[in-house]
């Protein structure tokens, strides 16, 4: 089944299907449309305030309509269940996604998978929030230049997310345990983990990565 016409798959050499939405242009119908969510989904979105909750429903919606796609089957039918990490799985594909203000990033593949996109913040923002990275990686950060510091910090940050992500253990382990580097490669703290940075397609002023647990 093909993807819904207001997504864009990315170009990738890697093993998965990458799909982003915008979810403030061609996918704007995302924030509006939930018709494909399930009564629990809905009832959780209200948890949050309105911005929150249209920001988390559209980025269901578009997993939903992914989803769909890919196994070709109703959007509305894809039974999505949570592991005992609170991770949302699915028993016949693996799968990731990702937010960032109104984008909307999914990963599909065979093996277990995490994905981030993420904006570059301020510089004063990258700061502050650089202090929950491994020591290594903050003073390889140190290094940077002015102008570059923002986005080294994300690019760390972005792939410290998916390796934790691909795990399954989310921001639950600390991203200040595992060194994984501000170079031109990631560097895997596990072994069975494969990290890589995303570029083809990420809109501008943004950083993404993957990572496969395999």
């Amino acid at each position: 089944m093909a993807h819904h016409p207001s997504f864009t798959e990315l170009r990738t050499d890697l093993p998965v299907t990458l799909v982003l939405a915008d979810t403030s242009a061609e996918a704007a119908w995302a924030r509006d449309d939930d018709s494909v969510l399930t009564d629990q989904e809905r009832n959780y979105a209200q948890e949050f305030d309105a911005e929150a909750a249209a920001t988390w429903s559209a980025g269901r919606v578009v997993l939903r309509h992914v989803l769909g796609a890919h196994l070709d089957q109703d959007p509305a039918a894809i039974e999505i269940r949570l592991d005992s990490a609170g991770k949302p799985r699915h028993d016949e594909c693996e799968f990731s996604v990702s937010r960032s203000r109104r984008l909307v990033l999914v990963a599909v593949s065979d093996d277990p998978v995490g994905l981030d996109i993420e904006p570059i913040p301020e510089r004063g923002v990258a700061l502050e929030a650089m202090q929950l990275l491994h020591e290594r990686e903050r003073a390889e950060l140190d290094e940077l230049p002015d102008d570059d510091f923002a986005a080294g910090f994300v690019r760390v940050w972005a792939r410290t997310e998916a390796f934790l992500k691909a795990l399954s253990t989310g921001l639950a382990r600390d991203p200040g345990l595992d060194y994984i580097g501000a170079g031109p490669h990631p560097n895997s703290p596990h072994p069975d983990v494969d990290i890589h940075d995303l570029a083809d397609g990420i809109p501008d002023g943004h950083i993404a990565a993957i990572a496969f647990n395999r």
